[in-house]
């Protein structure tokens, strides 16, 4: 994953790339703020502004964390990805918002918005 060479990302920034992707919703558990496809949860941002997690594979989980244990960590018994914010790319917070969607998207739901070669593209600004 890249890192920013320009403004470190934030909670608008996570909140903006994942009300992009196809039928998003923002909600909140626990005090802070979460982001769901059809209820279920694919991305949530702690209370510090500044750490977002995503569901995510195990395999990607470790490998991100091993390459990375400064912005990366494993979190909810391995479940989640925990990534500081501030040390990603928005090209890596994109990719890592995507393929939380589509970890916890109804397989419907994915196959009515990805493309021919299976990923989700973003809303489109009205």
């Amino acid at each position: 994953m890249k890192r920013r060479s320009k403004r470190p990302l934030g909670a608008e920034d996570l909140r903006v790339v994942a009300l992009a992707l196809p039928e998003a919703t923002e909600g909140s558990h626990m005090g802070h703020p979460d982001f769901r496809v059809r209820n279920k949860i694919f991305a949530s941002l702690h209370p510090d502004g500044r750490t977002a997690a995503f569901k995510a594979e195990p395999a990607d989980l470790d490998a991100l964390v091993l390459a990375d244990p400064k912005t990366f960590k494993a979190v909810w018994g391995g479940r989640y990805l925990a990534v500081d914010l501030r040390s990603v790319a928005l090209d890596a917070l994109r990719s890592l918002a995507a393929d939380s969607w589509r970890l916890v998207a109804p397989k419907s739901v994915v196959a009515a918005h990805a493309d021919a070669g299976g990923r989700v593209p973003r809303k489109r600004p009205a």
